[in-house]
């Protein structure tokens, strides 16, 4: 389990590609912000759903925290 976790510390997107970090998504100059909304918020349930599972994966905590601040600074337009 902590390779799957390890693994998703990461976001791979079918139609919008590989993202690194959540930061990645919200500089794509690529993305609408609709679409980065859709990105972060389908990162963030993939990854609920591994800390549901693994509680103490620490790549994954600081990916979920990491999301849960850039879906905040999307919705203020900071970014």
């Amino acid at each position: 389990m902590v390779t799957e976790a390890m693994k998703l510390a990461r976001f791979d997107h079918p139609k919008h590609g590989t993202f690194d970090s959540p930061e990645a998504v919200l500089k794509s100059d690529k993305l609408s912000d609709s679409e980065k909304s859709d990105i972060l918020s389908e990162w963030k349930s993939s990854l609920t759903h591994i800390l549901h599972n693994e509680p103490n994966a620490p790549a994954v905590k600081e990916t979920h925290a990491s999301l849960d601040d850039a879906m905040e600074r999307l919705a203020a337009g900071r970014f």
